[in-house]
């Protein structure tokens, strides 16, 4: 089988997203199927295929596009600069994903709805799509913003075009693909509120390689830390979703209490000096490391004895899984797909959400009882090496591919070929709306993009993308 996966995102930074995709791809060549990986390169400003020499210049085409999409013309797109900013990336990724080709695949396995939606619209000739919903686009934009503004409200920020916005984009990118692959329950049914049909959702949690965190797991630890003392650990973005503000506040009043302790907070982020900051207001310093981003995460949780996942919204975080597998019962916040990943009390803990307090005291009880760590350790490694394997989760995958092709009814007309009808007429095109072939005709004459763009997108593709306009 030829499987493209695609993300809008960067490709090897994202984090978890990597990881999945980079183990799904690594096993699925294993068995014998062709995997390509499509994803935006950060550094270079490009999108591109990984292992290929196949790039497209994501810069020069936003400066191409650029200047027609006038405030004055388009009104709808300059609202709020997070959307022009969004839309714009998008048909970018648009013309690149059309340009580097989607026409070579059996399957094309999209890592967000943004990339899901684009995807469909750029088809020509449709392709069994499947979606992966690793997240909450809206819900996630709420905490960014609240990251920047303290004070807001979910409510106000419901008032606010990006919410409708990224609502809209959500929906039509879960409306777009054949089947829609969650890994939690919690996940599922924020995709059933997006108007998709439960039959085309496929529960899939994530799955480890076992064998690959054991060789890690036996290396030398990057952290060489004090053992004097018993080890808090956080992997992970040191960005406002993630919580760590909150495990901060949580150690404060634990020093209160005990100082047999030290917290290792491991990753880069946004708010690393933030953070730093609020260690020094609480007169922790000395107890918290930053460490920044290590590349082996097993060997460093050997030396700890306690995992938080402090997180304001999460779907199924690996590092829990790690975590496990390490032989440590997690505390995590009781929240999205997390407690979906416990049982309270014996194969982890779990705790309010943005509850310093609670947080705290259930550190306490884990710092004192040695015995309670240790029985509930051992219950949360046989948990994850049954129930988290990368065999199990790739036999899954490959499952949500066959049933996706089969929704089809590939390669008779299929549903998907309704979905792109769909897509196409739902909205008539804006006044003023483009093909962006003829924009680079009169811009650059001869440039060849020119010619790809007009044989690899769709005749009544059009920028701005009036079904944006639709709905609420």
């Amino acid at each position: 089988m030829r499987i493209l996966l695609v993300t809008y995102w960067g490709l090897t930074n994202m984090g978890g997203i990597w990881t999945y995709m980079k183990q799904l791809s690594d096993k699925l060549g294993e068995q014998g199927h062709t995997v390509t990986l499509m994803g935006s390169h950060v550094e270079s400003n490009t999108l591109y295929l990984l292992n290929e020499n196949a790039f497209f210049d994501k810069k020069a085409f936003y400066t191409a596009l650029l200047p027609y999409l006038d405030p004055q013309k388009f009104p709808h797109l300059h609202q709020e600069h997070g959307i022009f900013s969004f839309e714009l990336g998008r048909y970018v990724f648009e013309g690149g994903a059309a340009a580097l080709g989607l026409e070579n695949y059996d399957v094309i396995h999209a890592q967000d709805l943004i990339s899901s939606y684009a995807l469909r619209r750029i088809m020509k000739v449709p392709v069994p799509l499947v979606s992966s919903v690793h997240g909450a686009l809206a819900r996630e934009s709420f905490y960014e913003y609240k990251g920047l503004e303290p004070g807001l409200t979910k409510l106000e920020y419901e008032r606010r075009p990006i919410w409708s916005y990224f609502r809209r984009i959500e929906q039509l990118g879960a409306n777009a693909a054949d089947l829609i692959m969650v890994s939690s329950e919690w996940i599922g049914q924020l995709v059933v509120e997006l108007g998709v049909e439960q039959k085309r959702i496929h529960l899939q949690p994530y799955g480890v390689n076992l064998k690959e965190y054991e060789v890690k797991a036996a290396m030398p630890s990057p952290l060489h830390l004090d053992h004097g003392r018993k080890v808090i650990m956080y992997a992970g973005r040191l960005e406002y979703i993630k919580g760590v503000h909150v495990l901060i506040s949580a150690l404060g009043i634990v020093k209160q209490q005990r100082r047999d302790w030290i917290c290792v907070i491991v990753g880069n982020g946004s708010l690393m000096e933030e953070l730093k900051g609020q260690a020094q207001e609480l007169g922790i310093q000395d107890f918290v490391l930053f460490p920044g981003k290590i590349d082996n995460i097993p060997a460093a949780l050997a030396e700890a004895d306690i995992y938080v996942q402090p997180s304001l919204q999460d779907t199924q975080p690996f590092s829990v899984t790690e975590a496990q597998l390490a032989g440590i019962a997690p505390v995590v916040a009781g929240t999205s797909g997390m407690p979906e990943m416990v049982q309270h009390g014996v194969t982890g803990w779990i705790v309010p959400p943005e509850n310093p307090e609670a947080l705290a005291k259930q550190l306490e009880q884990l710092l004192e009882d040695d015995e309670l760590r240790a029985k509930t350790g051992s219950e949360a490694k046989c948990w994850a090496g049954r129930s988290r394997s990368l065999d199990a989760m790739v036999e899954g995958t490959l499952k949500g591919y066959r049933l996706a092709a089969g929704m089809q009814g590939w390669p008779q007309p299929s549903a998907a070929a309704g979905i792109l009808h769909l897509i196409k007429r739902k909205a008539r095109p804006i006044p003023g709306a483009f093909h962006p072939a003829d924009i680079l005709s009169l811009t650059d004459p001869g440039n060849p993009l020119e010619q790809i763009l007009r044989s690899r997108l769709p005749a009544e593709y059009w920028i701005p993308d009036a079904s944006i306009l639709s709905g609420k």
